[in-house]
């Protein structure tokens, strides 16, 4: 499956989840970046508690970029591997304030 779809499938599963904790983002605007070492940069947006379609594109001016290989990153989303591992050993990047750090963590359970 290409990493565009899986993407996508996280977006659609975020979006159908009945989460308290969304009530508390739903103020929140934030473009989020997500690249891959080998393959390309894909993007959405958080407004309104939802997220965006997935796009791929590299002029994206992010609040959140989040850098790891598609590896890793199915691993993670395969539970092969803990994110938070994989944040310590430098295999998945972070470039966001401390609380869209955690909201990243939110979107990837």
């Amino acid at each position: 499956m290409e990493i565009q779809e899986k993407l996508q499938e996280l977006v659609t599963k975020f979006n159908k989840s009945e989460s308290k904790k969304k009530e508390k983002i739903k103020d929140l605007e934030r473009v989020i970046l997500i690249s891959f070492e080998d393959d390309g940069n894909y993007y959405t947006v958080l407004r309104n508690g939802q997220l965006s379609d997935i796009e791929q594109g590299d002029d994206v001016k992010a609040d959140i970029v989040v850098s790891t290989t598609t590896d890793t990153f199915l691993r993670i989303l395969n539970k092969e591997e803990d994110a938070l591992t994989a944040y310590f050993a430098k295999k998945i990047k972070i470039k966001a304030k401390l609380m869209d750090k955690l909201l990243i963590g939110e979107i990837l359970r």
